[in-house]
Formats: C-alpha cells, structure tokens, sequence
C-alpha cells in the first residue's frame, strides 16, 4: 500500500522511540520482525520497514 501520511519530524523521532523500546522489552518478538526483513536488502529495507512504522504511528495516536 502506498499510502500517504504527514508526519512531523516528533513525530517520527517518537515512532523510533517506541520501535526501539519495544525491541528492547520483546527481543524475541521483534526478532521475528527481523528475520523477515533480512531477506531485504538495503535499497529495499526501508519499503519493507515502513508499514510497521505507520502502524507503530496509528497506534500511538489511537487510531490503530
């Protein structure tokens, strides 16, 4: 999905906050995230990583 969003540059230093404090609290969780993503390569990575970012987004803002 390609969709379109605003998001200011808080914001995302909250998103990045929270992906990383959930990975700290969840390892093994977040692994499993990250397995997925190995078969990524760096031009791709970010496309794939994205959609979990929107949500980590919706869901902090009560949306999700």
């Amino acid at each position: 999905m390609d969709e379109k969003i605003e998001i200011t540059q808080e914001q995302l230093a909250k998103v990045f906050t929270e992906w990383e404090r959930r990975y700290r609290e969840e390892p093994e969780a977040s692994q499993s995230e990250a397995e997925k993503l190995l078969h990524e390569t760096p031009e791709t990575y970010g496309e794939a990583c994205a959609p979990y970012f929107v949500f980590i987004l919706k869901e902090m803002n009560g949306v999700a």
